[in-house]
């Protein structure tokens, strides 16, 4: 019998300051909008058409030493780490960010959180270190990172998730183990909500630029719409005052990183490391809209053995800081 699909018909809102303008009608004397990962907040003022006239970032509660933050914009073996779509299903590519995850599974104690891209790029990269050994020969580059931390995968499924949370938590905890990484993408359950706070997060990587999928029909219609709403100017829904298509699409990608990097720090006493492992995160137009609380703190590491030395000296100081409140 021939399958049927079933038609879909799906509401989508493209301009939210149209259904925020009967909340602007009403006798207000201020509207109040508050998160922890609102950056950048350009997008929000212009999609919302409120008209903000006050804008705060705060900075964090914790003092600047218990972060770590850098740009590597190169592995081990110097092929530059870029995960745009020309270059990441490059195999010298996947063997130097493997090399690299491999050196920072070895350096960050306890817990890791890998964040890809995308779902595709996760498993590309994961079914290329199973195979490959890069350019050292003998065992893996999987096999090389399982020596410093049991691996957990994010599933694609919501009702999976529990169980590879609860596998993650196990792995950390195991006595005879040295940690655990957990491997996910942006956009995912794991990188939005979730409290990796003390150990069960010590390192946060993010692999490259998150873009939203540029032929999915959401994102084509929602560019098209405010590449139209910006020729149209004044004349416009939004008046002249939203962003263009394209300035859109970059600001969501940066959004699903600030909500990455807000794994690594839950608390006042918490530390942790947050390693941007894509060069174009050295480019100062991407930087300008990362959240607050760590822009100030990111360093341009010139190649990889300056950042992997200025990440052991990181974790190597928390370790003697705490082994002397320990005695």
């Amino acid at each position: 019998m021939p399958m049927t699909s079933t038609p879909t018909l799906s509401y989508w809102c493209f301009i939210p300051g149209v259904s925020m303008a009967s909340l602007r009608a009403l006798p207000l004397r201020s509207v109040l909008l508050t998160s922890g990962t609102l950056s950048p907040l350009e997008s929000f003022a212009h999609e919302l058409q409120l008209g903000f006239k006050y804008t705060l970032e705060n900075p964090h509660v914790i003092d600047p030493s218990q972060v770590w933050v850098g740009v590597v914009p190169a592995g081990p073996t110097g092929t530059n780490l870029n995960s745009s779509y020309v270059n990441r299903n490059s195999d010298k590519y996947k063997d130097d960010l493997g090399h690299a995850i491999v050196n920072f599974a070895r350096v960050i104690p306890d817990g890791l959180l890998v964040f890809f891209p995308a779902y595709s790029l996760l498993q590309s990269c994961l079914d290329h270190w199973k195979a490959s050994s890069g350019t050292t020969g003998g065992p893996t580059i999987w096999e090389r990172i399982l020596r410093h931390k049991a691996p957990v995968i994010e599933p694609k499924t919501s009702s999976a998730f529990a169980a590879a949370i609860a596998d993650y938590q196990q792995k950390l905890e195991d006595l005879n183990g040295t940690g655990a990484v957990f491997f996910a993408v942006c956009r995912g359950k794991v990188s939005e909500g979730i409290d990796f706070s003390d150990k069960a997060g010590r390192g946060v990587v993010i692999t490259g630029l998150p873009f939203p999928a540029a032929h999915d029909p959401h994102v084509k219609l929602q560019k098209q719409l405010l590449d139209e709403e910006a020729h149209a100017g004044q004349g416009g829904i939004m008046g002249g005052r939203g962003l263009t298509g394209e300035q859109w699409y970059v600001q969501q990608c940066l959004r699903a990183v600030n909500q990455a990097m807000g794994r690594v720090i839950r608390h006042r006493w918490d530390y942790g490391a947050v390693l941007l492992a894509d060069e174009r995160f050295g480019y100062s137009q991407n930087q300008r809209q990362l959240s607050r609380w760590l822009r100030d703190q990111v360093v341009q590491h010139p190649n990889f053995g300056a950042a992997i030395g200025s990440l052991t000296k990181f974790f190597k100081d928390k370790g003697d800081i705490l082994a002397s409140a320990a005695a």
